[in-house]
């Protein structure tokens, strides 16, 4: 494995930073990450693996072999640039930096004088602005410069493709797929485990599970949504990695054994629930679910704040690992909730 940077969406950098972890755990076993900025990382993984983890990620941008590292803007030719295979095939390449952190600098002067550093160690390199064959990405932070090949980015345009208002049933409650996406990656469940989702709604969270390679288990309650989301799941074109169940999730019709849960519970006015009914049905569905996993799993819920207190679940036997507040717009915040289940 090799030394990387990874570059962490600054939406929602915690969260990000937990979902790298969890990708790093789902790939190798382990999530070590050295923390170099709110935004930017080290970790260790395959470089041949850098496209596997910014395409299950939602919030990790994106990946980069760091071969020059200079504390100050003043880059001279003293500064080494460290070997990469990366730079021995391609015969053009183009310097970009990202500013990170509000860093003040002249971005332009400073691609130049790493240009001319990567050419000085590859004579046989030309630069091409408009068409390289690689790009080298310089991060500007206030702890230095840290620069090499870009292995890999987050693709935005795959998760826009499948927003609410895309699909052909939609819902003002449904989730957005990065959240969603996100949300499957902290189950820390390797592919093709069992996903289970007991508040399936339009189908947010099945569809990421499906499109990163898991089986899928569905439950929603009302008929006339249940059939919505499998109108989603057949326009997605996943309709066959998903069972999906018309049913209750406080009294799942399920045996067996699944291996995470990943769901968006309901919150809203709309539900007709008091605040102390929403409570119980919490308890009550997420006591039931539980029965279904393997012991040491996870439950990865987006909890209202305003309606439920986080720690609410722990009464049934769950253990809260972490919470990630996501405000949706003035009067919601969702607090992503990662539950563990025993050991």
């Amino acid at each position: 494995m090799k030394r990387l940077l990874a570059l962490l969406s600054g939406e929602a950098p915690r969260l990000a930073l937990s979902e790298l972890k969890s990708i790093l755990h789902i790939l190798y076993g382990v999530d070590n990450v050295e923390k170099i900025t709110d935004r930017i990382v080290q970790i260790n993984a395959n470089i041949s693996d850098a496209e596997v983890i910014t395409g299950r990620a939602a919030y990790v941008k994106e990946l980069v072999e760091p071969i020059i590292y200079s504390p100050t803007p003043d880059i001279s030719g003293a500064v080494d640039v460290a070997e990469s295979e990366l730079l021995k095939e391609p015969n053009s390449f183009a310097v970009r930096g990202v500013r990170i952190g509000g860093v003040k600098c002249d971005k332009t002067a400073l691609e130049r004088l790493l240009g001319g550093l990567v050419m000085s160690s590859h004579p046989y390199l030309k630069v091409d602005l408009s068409s390289p064959n690689i790009v080298i990405r310089a991060y500007i932070t206030e702890n230095g410069i840290y620069a090499g090949p870009l292995l890999s980015r987050l693709k935005y345009s795959r998760l826009e493709a499948r927003r609410p208002k895309m699909r052909p049933f939609r819902h003002p409650s449904a989730l957005m797929p990065r959240l969603a996406r996100c949300m499957v990656n902290l189950t820390r469940v390797k592919p093709p485990g069992w996903i289970v989702d007991p508040f399936a709604g339009t189908g947010s969270i099945p569809m990421e599970a499906a499109d990163m390679g898991y089986r899928v288990l569905a439950i929603e309650l009302k008929r006339w949504i249940a059939r919505g989301c499998l109108s989603n799941m057949k326009w997605s074109g996943y309709a066959e990695r998903v069972e999906l169940i018309c049913g209750d999730a406080t009294a799942p019709p399920l045996r067996g054994r699944f291996q995470g849960v990943a769901t968006d519970p309901p919150y809203g006015r709309s539900t007709q629930l008091s605040d102390r009914n929403i409570q119980r049905l919490y308890l009550s569905a997420f006591s039931s679910t539980a029965e279904l996993l393997e012991r040491g799993s996870r439950i990865v819920a987006a909890i209202p704040q305003q309606r439920v207190d986080p720690t609410l679940l722990e009464e049934i036997g769950l253990h809260l690992i972490e919470q990630h507040p996501i405000r949706i717009h003035s009067s919601l915040t969702r607090v992503v909730c990662v539950y563990g289940l025993g050991s």
